[in-house]
């Protein structure tokens, strides 16, 4: 009997583990949607801050006459994207921050003149989508008085998205994953540090709606790393514009799922050897009574 409570109080020591204390780099949920919080907003700001910060500025100052295209530009945080734009109602005339394809500035003029017909009086910031020439492009403009029936500007921004997904998307997740001052996440290297360089724990990789590898970023792509999908928690995921894509951030210092299986194996065993001693313990004593 001692002996089967010796195993008993094994397997019990192996099965309950001790409790870990949550750290900032604890691996969890929580703080893989943290980390796309982080991406979405790094993904964003440059194209949308120009647009609310311009708002912010005309709902102070009803008294505005005009917005000029070099104001939008100093609230904007990235010097290659948006272009930005403002269109006089009265005077037709169109300013551009970059030089751009006449094409797409007359499709710009085009869905702002449909806009302001429809949409009069309604909403502060409108935000559409077209193509030229099978390139996509994403609009987003506010009228300059806000909510204003005849406005005397339309001030906005526009970008090519498909340009956004070459070059400027992994360009503002590196600045990001590579931010020195205050970062917010431990961002994993691409390649192993050298020397005694510091290295993150967190990966991340973006997949297409076929399940295609987009951009990755760091080392640690075990399916037991996973620590957050966007697929998992919305039914419909939109990463860096694109429906169907899917956000994924993973840790190292997250354990394999198996690991507590492993453990629970393992005490049943010590379980299983102790009842096995113990029957033959029992059953040699009760032979060696008999013969006696």
């Amino acid at each position: 009997m001692a002996l089967f409570a010796s195993g008993w109080w094994w397997q019990r020591k192996v099965a309950v583990a001790p409790r870990m204390e949550p750290t900032l780099d604890t691996p969890s949920p929580a703080l893989g949607r943290m980390t796309a919080t982080a991406i979405h907003q790094a993904l964003t700001d440059p194209y949308f801050i120009p647009l609310e910060r311009t708002a912010d500025f005309l709902g102070q100052h009803s008294d505005v006459d005009e917005i000029t295209v070099e104001q939008l530009q100093r609230y904007m945080s990235d010097d290659e994207l948006p272009t930005c734009f403002v269109w006089s109602t009265a005077r037709g005339n169109l300013s551009i921050g970059h030089p751009t394809s006449p094409w797409v500035l007359e499709r710009v003029v085009e869905l702002v003149k449909a806009s302001l017909q429809k949409e009069a009086g309604r909403g502060v910031m409108f935000v559409d989508t077209f193509s030229v020439e099978s390139e996509r492009y994403w609009l987003g403009y506010l009228r300059s008085p806000l909510r204003a029936q005849d406005p005397r500007q339309v001030v906005g921004v526009f970008f090519s998205r498909d340009q956004y997904l070459s070059d400027v998307v992994p360009r503002w997740i590196e600045n990001l994953a590579s931010r020195r001052r205050f970062p917010l996440i431990a961002f994993q290297r691409n390649e192993p540090p050298i020397h005694n360089e510091p290295d993150g724990d967190v990966s991340i990789r973006i997949l297409r709606d076929n399940g295609e590898v987009y951009l990755q970023r760091g080392r640690s792509f075990e399916p037991w790393q996973l620590i957050y999908s966007e697929s998992k928690y919305y039914p419909k995921p939109v990463v860096c514009m694109q429906p169907g894509w899917d956000l994924q951030v993973f840790s190292k210092n997250a354990e394999p799922k198996t690991a507590s299986g492993s453990g629970d194996k393992t005490s049943f065993l010590i379980l299983g050897a102790g009842l096995l001693l113990f029957s033959i313990a029992y059953w040699w004593g009760v032979s060696g009574g008999v013969k006696s």
